[in-house]
């Protein structure tokens, strides 16, 4: 299921349907065992796997917040900084500070 989500970071209409199909089960089917194995929702998985891959991006001091955006196939920046808050407790632009600093 990772594989799959990497393999399709940049394209903004990847979904949890679209994550089931590639794993040829049906989205409950999907939806149960993503739930048991990370206890998390499909779209949870989904989202932590972006996110992950936006720390590593953003610790490349030479790529800018708009560029992970697009690389991670969102479509909209405020959903990409909202997204990003969520999961790490500050923005994109202070991580990426932070980790200038460091």
């Amino acid at each position: 299921a990772t594989k799959a989500v990497e393999e399709h970071l940049n394209e903004p209409e990847f979904n949890v349907v679209s994550l089931a199909e590639a794993m040829n089960m049906s989205r409950s089917t999907l939806s149960r065992k993503i739930k048991v194995i990370t206890g998390k929702t499909p779209l949870d998985f989904i989202k932590d796997i972006k996110m992950q891959h936006a720390c590593r991006m953003l610790e490349n001091k030479t790529v800018t917040i708009a560029e992970v955006v697009m690389a991670l196939g969102y479509s909209d920046h405020k959903h990409f900084t909202t997204s990003f808050k969520e999961v790490f407790g500050i923005t994109p632009s202070e991580y990426q500070k932070k980790m200038k600093t460091q």
